[in-house]
């Protein structure tokens, strides 16, 4: 993985604003931890997927609602001191953005996410299915 590598970020139906494509906005909840995350949260490498691959292993394969997919980088998460873990677990080119020396700090937190957030409303969304 090098500092420009794109990690994709499956953005949940329920954290979006807006109905039409053209004012598809995603909320910060996006790259925040929710407990069952565990303080990991769950990343696509491009390394290994396309957005438009990540979107089907998720839908498909998993079987979890996505409404589409943004990124930020293993740069943009080194600015923020929040580090990205190879663990290709549970499959191949799955990445984890670990928050859990942030857990204990809600504002910190919020902070980082609304960040991250930033990065990704920057570059845009990288694939949106058509049935959206």
């Amino acid at each position: 993985m090098t500092n420009d590598t794109l990690l994709l970020r499956q953005v949940h139906p329920s954290w979006i604003q807006g109905k039409a494509i053209s004012n598809l906005i995603f909320t910060s909840q996006t790259f925040k931890p929710t407990p069952k995350d565990k303080g990991l949260l769950s990343l696509y490498s491009e390394e290994f997927f396309t957005p438009e691959e990540s979107y089907e292993h998720f839908t498909g394969e998993i079987g979890l609602e996505s409404a589409g997919v943004v990124a930020i980088s293993k740069n943009e998460c080194d600015s923020i001191e929040l580090t990205v873990l190879e663990d290709n677990d549970p499959f191949e080119g799955h990445r984890s953005l670990d928050f859990r020396p942030f857990m204990g700090n809600k504002s910190e937190l919020k902070k980082k996410a609304s960040t991250l957030k930033s990065f990704a409303s920057a570059r845009g969304w990288l694939y949106v299915p058509l049935d959206i």
